[in-house]
């Protein structure tokens, strides 16, 4: 069974749906704001459990740190980089991590822009969580790649036909399906982790 979080993880990710709730700037749709306790919140914290231990982590397209900022909070042996293209969600996401006592790097700017040096090829881990459909966000991703780095994106229930239409576009960013809910029951719900999402996660083609 996975152990329970410490009460200062739980005091943080309270907080964190405060804030997200809180804000003026609709980080999040209103039927994932009435779900954040529910739904969002324990899924990004069984997300952030099936990382590996090493780091930098880059969170694509972090929004209002779903999972970015949960990340930080359930897994402070990562160093966690965000990166955010909106001003005012680029705004929150400061603020946030400040209160919370977070120590995260925020990148303001679109993901093709920002992919020079130092982050170029510079993460063993890249996250995304509803950001694009799997062909467009493996081009984003795949320049902030370290060598031997993996893309961890959740998906839904759909991440099938996804991984099917992305064929073509991996082959040619070099990229391959190195591990998916099918293969692998860590990266998908199970009984003991019912919050846990699709995850694919996709790699350098060996």
């Amino acid at each position: 069974m996975t152990a329970p979080l410490s009460p200062e993880a739980e005091d943080a990710l309270t907080r964190l749906a405060v804030a997200i709730r809180g804000s003026p700037h609709n980080l999040v749709s209103r039927r994932s704001r009435d779900e954040l306790e529910s739904r969002h919140l324990p899924e990004c914290v069984a997300f952030a459990r099936v990382l590996p231990t090493v780091g930098p982590v880059l969170d694509l397209g972090s929004g209002g740190g779903l999972p970015g900022l949960v990340i930080a909070i359930v897994r402070p042996d990562l160093e966690v980089h965000l990166l955010e293209a909106t001003g005012k969600k680029v705004t929150f996401l400061r603020g946030t991590a400040r209160a919370l006592g977070l120590a995260v790097r925020v990148h303001h700017g679109r993901a093709e822009d920002l992919a020079t040096p130092p982050r170029r090829e510079a993460y063993p881990v890249v996250t995304a969580r509803a950001v694009a459909p799997l062909d467009r966000l493996a081009g984003w991703a795949a320049p902030y790649l370290a060598p031997g780095g993996r893309l961890f994106a959740i998906k839904g229930e759909g991440w099938r036909d996804e991984v099917h239409a992305a064929g073509a576009a991996l082959t040619g960013l070099g990229l391959t399906v190195l591990g998916d809910p099918d293969r692998d029951p860590q990266l998908g719900p199970s009984r003991d982790e019912p919050h846990r999402p699709r995850v694919v996660m996709i790699g350098r083609s060996t």
